[in-house]
């Protein structure tokens, strides 16, 4: 009866051993979900607020991209349509309850702005793009990483295209 005994105990501390390994996975990917939500809960509360003072100030219907871009200020964007079905985008500066509104089909798109930087540049990747403000004037600000490592950074025109700024090489 004892021989009986030792089998089954041994298939007790393989299933507890069984257990632990997958309870430990299970609290590791909690951990790890639980860290992204936390990390990523800045950048979706300025979209939702943004979008939601946009949407009440009647500047935008439809929501298409979100946008973040930093240099001396943060600004917080929102590019979509607006009630006439135009293509806009709205500007927010962080900390702040002004909106800036541009009409993007009189401008530049976030596409347009990305296809001038790489067909000019030796561009690796692009690292930020966001709607801002240069001078009160609406811009788009692209930083990008060049063939060389190095990074730069460019103010274009809404209106025109315009290079208002160029940091490159830093």
């Amino acid at each position: 009866m004892e021989m009986r005994l030792a089998p089954q105990a041994r298939r007790r501390q393989q299933r507890r051993r069984r257990y632990t390994i997958i309870g430990v996975i299970i609290v590791i990917v909690i951990l790890i979900l639980s860290y992204f939500s936390v990390v990523n809960r800045p950048m979706s509360q300025a979209r939702s607020q943004l979008t939601t003072a946009a949407k009440k100030a009647d500047k935008i219907r439809y929501v298409d991209s979100f946008h973040q871009i930093s240099r001396q200020d943060t600004y917080y964007s929102i590019t979509g349509r607006d009630k006439d079905k135009k293509s806009v985008g709205v500007i927010n500066k962080k900390g702040s309850s002004k909106l800036t509104t541009v009409k993007l089909d009189d401008g530049l798109t976030a596409d347009d702005v990305k296809n001038t930087v790489e067909k000019n540049y030796d561009v690796k990747r692009i690292t930020g793009l966001g709607l801002a403000e240069y001078q009160n004037i609406p811009v788009w600000d692209v930083t990008f990483i060049d063939k060389q490592d190095t990074l730069n950074f460019i103010s274009y025109r809404v209106n025109d295209g315009k290079v208002l700024r160029s940091v490159q090489n830093f």
